[in-house]
């Protein structure tokens, strides 16, 4: 990963409240180096839970209008100007139902005009459809000719997705430390308010913790991020 002042930082997530969880501690870290970073969602995370014939109403709108603004607050919460959010509210868990071309146009978009030094987005094996296509779009967006500033690209892991796939576990192989973020990350996440579970729910509190702790203990740190690398050029 780039850690000079000058690098550029783009973060593609499925749904608000994915980049807290897959690398919220490691954006506030880069955001206090004085790092660039702009967050792209791919899918609204409301819809999916109302009927087919509820998606249109005014409430359903209401509520993806209210995740978006949570989104915004704790994206600033860890340092992320509101001017770089993007929301292209594709429908919820339905991006399979999208030509995948579609998806991978806007992510290319946003690439040529922030001309990212680094990329994070959802991991290929979740459980969670929208996480699935938003790898396999982001990778055809970043594909090396079209994307010269490109330097890296991560997955992050999101609980109550990632994990759930005992089949296919995620298997980081880069690691952040965030010992002095992990609090700000919690803080970013109760932003979401009801996305944020009572445990035993992966998504709580103390799970957030648990896993921060334990990806640290595998590198001999309090508190860690835990990233899949994908592509990285050293030039």
């Amino acid at each position: 990963m780039n850690n000079k002042a000058n690098s550029r930082t783009l973060v593609v997530a499925a749904h608000p409240d994915d980049e807290i969880l897959g690398c919220g501690g490691t954006i506030a870290k880069l955001a206090s180096r004085g790092e660039e970073i702009a967050v792209l969602f791919v899918a609204e995370g409301e819809s999916a839970r109302f009927r087919c014939d509820q998606l249109e109403s005014a409430f359903v709108k209401q509520k993806i209008e209210e995740r978006n603004s949570n989104a915004v607050k704790a994206l600033g919460a860890v340092g992320v100007r509101s001017a770089n959010v993007t929301f292209l509210n594709f429908p919820c868990c339905r991006l399979d139902q999208i030509p995948i071309i579609e998806v991978t146009k806007k992510i290319e978009e946003t690439i040529g005009f922030f001309n990212p030094s680094c990329i994070f987005c959802n991991a290929a094996n979740d459980t969670n459809i929208d996480h699935r296509v938003v790898f396999n779009a982001t990778l055809a967006a970043a594909r090396p000719l079209k994307s010269p500033s490109l330097r890296s690209i991560y997955c992050f892991e999101v609980l109550s997705s990632t994990e759930w796939n005992t089949t296919r576990p995620f298997r980081p192989t880069h690691f952040e430390c965030i010992t002095n973020f992990i609090d700000q990350k919690i803080e970013a996440m109760r932003i979401y308010g009801q996305e944020l579970m009572d445990f035993p729910h992966s998504r709580s509190e103390q799970g957030i913790k648990a896993l921060a702790s334990y990806r640290g203990m595998q590198v001999g740190v309090k508190a860690a991020e835990g990233f899949e690398l994908i592509r990285r050029l050293n030039l």
